[in-house]
């Protein structure tokens, strides 16, 4: 009895289906954000934790690997194409600042138009993360539009004020040109201000040059960007620690996963959200000593002032909640889920 030949094509057939679908694989994915390593927190425990602990969970848990190779400071997209990029695969996985996606994420804004809320990120993003869990819609929407999967949240430190002129009251601004990223630029309506976009990449710049005189940004950013050495002084107004950003994933990329590097990409993500919450908060307090150790002149509104401003801006969640709700989502329960949150926070 003879054998049957096997032809080389037969033969590379068995070989594939003796590897079976489970054989493994190494998965390269590239991750970017538009902001850079260094003066952003977020953009460090990206660098720091999220991509290592993915990367060594898969290796250690399954028989696969994933390469993440990483993208920062806007070396593959800047911060207005970051949501872009991975919709369209440029980026598997990328931190969407929402601040710059004004009309696709406008909702996901949310925290920018309740001011004066916790000082604290990990307060804020506890009451944050309970408004998206009973709020489906606020992640679905990037599934449903744009091809990608909200994985975590993240943001900024506290958001104060830093000018390169001597302030006391919310009047004094009246006549000065101020920048922010986008949506917080409503803070100063009514103040007289001239406000202009721009971002962190240019705040020194435009401060230099006298495109803005101050700006509105966390004491770790400006810190690390040394804009104390072009506006000098910097006031804590408390308007809050901001979960403002996203990271996602390219839906096609999730699809070719298998289940259990998913499963880990997922959990990391989540506990990256806790990681990011902390690290601001660390260094929201470091900023304020590094300040005063670079000779920033650091003040603190009164609460009088504070007060003021605050009454000044009542009606913007209500304004923004008929804003959501024409947008398509139930604008009213997203608002009621972030009060209940916080008053359940104690704050």
């Amino acid at each position: 009895m003879e054998l049957a030949k096997m032809t080389p094509l037969a033969g590379l057939v068995a070989l594939l289906a003796l590897a079976g679908p489970g054989a493994a694989e190494t998965f390269p994915l590239r991750i970017g954000s538009g902001h850079a390593v260094g003066p952003v927190t977020y953009v460090n425990t990206s660098r720091d934790f999220l991509v290592p602990e993915i990367e060594k969970r898969v290796a250690e848990r399954t028989e696969h690997k994933v390469r993440l190779i990483e993208a920062y400071g806007g070396s593959l997209a800047k911060l207005d194409e970051t949501l872009e990029a991975v919709e369209k695969g440029i980026l598997d996985m990328g931190h969407v600042c929402f601040c710059f996606e004004p009309s696709k994420a406008m909702v996901q804004n949310l925290n920018y138009f309740i001011p004066f809320s916790p000082p604290s990120a990990v307060q804020q993003l506890a009451i944050t993360r309970k408004v998206y869990d009973q709020n489906p819609a606020l992640s679905e929407h990037f599934s449903t539009n744009y091809n990608q999967t909200l994985l975590a949240l993240s943001g900024y430190d506290n958001y104060n004020v830093g000018t390169k002129f001597e302030w006391e009251k919310f009047a004094d601004l009246s006549g000065h040109k101020l920048g922010g990223a986008g949506p917080n630029l409503v803070w100063l309506e009514g103040s007289g201000t001239t406000v202009v976009q721009t971002g962190i990449p240019d705040y020194y710049t435009n401060i230099q040059t006298g495109v803005i005189e101050g700006n509105m940004l966390f004491p770790s950013s400006y810190f690390g960007l040394k804009l104390y050495e072009v506006a000098p002084n910097y006031k804590i107004i408390d308007m809050g620690a901001m979960m403002v950003n996203g990271l996602l994933i390219n839906n096609d990329t999730l699809a070719k996963l298998p289940p259990e590097v998913t499963d880990i990409i997922r959990e990391v993500a989540r506990e990256y959200e806790q990681v990011t919450a902390e690290a601001l908060d660390r260094d929201q307090a470091a900023g304020i000593e590094k300040l005063k150790a670079a000779g920033a002149v650091i003040t603190v509104l009164s609460p009088e002032e504070r007060q003021a401003w605050a009454e000044r801006l009542a009606g913007l969640p209500g304004a923004k909640a008929k804003e959501f709700t024409e947008a398509g989502f139930d604008g009213p329960a997203i608002f009621r889920s972030y009060l209940d949150a916080a008053k359940e926070a104690g704050y």
